[in-house]
């Protein structure tokens, strides 16, 4: 089974541009899968602008609330998951993107402000 792990700015697609990332996840990834959130973001993701409404939907949409270690904050704690679990990262930001990249991970964003694609 496929794991998704999701950044915060990720998080927040629904609220700020109105998509609905959780059936666009269906729609990119042909396998089943997992969707993950580090419990050690929950305080950041609280802090921005909707972030407690993509708090409580992410636990409506059944994704998991894991304890990770933090390691220099939590994109390269979001790496370290992806690296270990084989996990997919879901992200808006642009440099955990290259780092993905770099270390031959793969990852989810939103394109066009409409629809998500896989990298």
């Amino acid at each position: 089974m496929k794991k998704i792990i999701f950044d915060t700015n990720f998080a927040i697609i629904p609220f700020q541009f109105k998509v609905d990332i959780y059936s666009e996840l269906s729609r990119v990834i042909d396998e089943e899968y997992e969707m993950y959130f580090l419990n050690a973001a929950t305080s950041e993701l609280e802090k921005l602008k909707f972030g407690k409404a993509a708090l409580e939907l992410m636990k409506q949409k059944g994704v998991r609330f894991v304890d990770f270690p933090i390691k220099n904050g939590i994109d390269n704690t979001i790496l370290e998951f992806a690296k270990k679990e084989n996990a997919i990262i879901a992200t808006q930001d642009k440099e955990l993107k290259r780092k993905a990249s770099k270390e031959g991970l793969r990852t989810i964003t939103l394109r066009q402000k409409k629809f998500l694609i896989l990298a």
